[in-house]
């Protein structure tokens, strides 16, 4: 067995090689840059937009970790311009197709929960139909409709990764967002704290890749959500704020009056505030997933507990910040 892990420079992709070293697996990474962030390798540049630099790197493997993709613009003007179509659904597409034509026997599609949409009404399973909205979702729900199309002629088995939200050391997205606004004083409370998140520490994540390609896979298609147990957002804050001896103002702002107010602001033609008001639905929602389809299949469970993994990202943060 020989594994290509794609991305492998990027914020989930160093820790799958981290994981691939410590499990002895056969393997190499690819991705733009000319260099791999772990020394000591087999690495190879390429471009998943471009499918001629792709063939070289396939030469000789069995499997794919698909990690690479474009995520985390949180301005939404910037986010309609960016090339989310180009990377996350062509780049997947053109590195099937040489997966295909390199007889590649396993393909691992790294994918996200948002496919179902922005939030959940109750626990959704993987037979939840999918509502992705925005151009991130929309792409990553695309990226797997072709993904199932191409492997179903070819006959290649999928396995498609729908992840919850990522964190970790060097989090690019929403929760490295909410630490620096509690770090630097700019958080203030929107509703009560107790509606439910779903949160996936990113070494947990690279294992449960790691756990895919290293048992047999099942033939055909299977879809799976990976998450670590839900939370409350009460405890999420109460972990980062532990975590940097902080504590967040003691404003509060009731749920319905920060719908209302988010509302209206939102009709202000300026870009700062026009997604306000998505912003603090998604705050208020539910987002759980059922994962017992994967913990089963896999034998999987979750090692790094919320209060561990925020501690973790938290000294991260403040060792490459500055701030004690």
């Amino acid at each position: 067995m020989n594994i290509l892990i794609t991305g492998a420079n990027g914020f989930l992709g160093t820790s799958i090689v981290k994981q691939a070293l410590a499990s002895g697996m056969a393997f190499r990474a690819t991705d733009l840059q000319a260099d791999p962030c772990t020394s000591g390798i087999d690495y190879k540049s390429a471009d998943i937009t471009n499918p001629s630099t792709l063939t070289p790197v396939m030469t000789g493997i069995t499997s794919v970790i698909h990690a690479a993709g474009l995520a985390h613009i949180f301005d939404s003007a910037q986010a309609e311009k960016a090339f989310f179509n180009a990377i996350n659904v062509t780049g997947t597409v053109n590195m099937i197709n040489a997966a295909v034509l390199a007889g590649v026997q396993h393909f691992v599609l790294i994918s996200s929960v948002s496919v179902y949409g922005p939030f959940t009404q109750g626990v959704y399973d993987e037979g939840v139909s999918c509502n992705p909205v925005g151009p991130y979702a929309l792409s990553k729900h695309n990226a797997e409709r072709r993904a199932q199309e191409i492997t179903k002629k070819s006959g290649m088995t999928l396995t498609i990764l729908r992840f919850a939200t990522l964190y970790g050391e060097d989090d690019p997205g929403n929760v490295g967002r909410l630490i620096r606004s509690l770090d630097q004083g700019r958080f203030i409370w929107i509703g009560d704290g107790r509606n439910r998140k779903s949160l996936l520490y990113k070494e947990d994540a690279a294992r449960a890749c790691v756990a895919v390609v290293d048992h047999a896979a099942a033939s055909g298609i299977n879809i799976y959500n990976v998450s670590a147990p839900s939370c409350t957002m009460h405890e999420i804050v109460d972990g980062i704020t532990a975590a940097l001896g902080k504590h967040p103002l003691p404003v509060r702002v009731p749920a319905s009056l920060a719908l209302v107010l988010s509302r209206n602001l939102s009709r202000i033609p300026s870009r700062r505030v026009a997604g306000i008001h998505q912003t603090v639905k998604k705050w208020l929602a539910e987002d759980v997933y059922d994962t017992r389809r994967f913990e089963e299949a896999y034998g999987f469970q979750t090692k790094t507990g919320l209060a561990d993994g925020l501690k973790r990202e938290v000294d991260w943060y403040q060792h490459n910040t500055g701030d004690d």
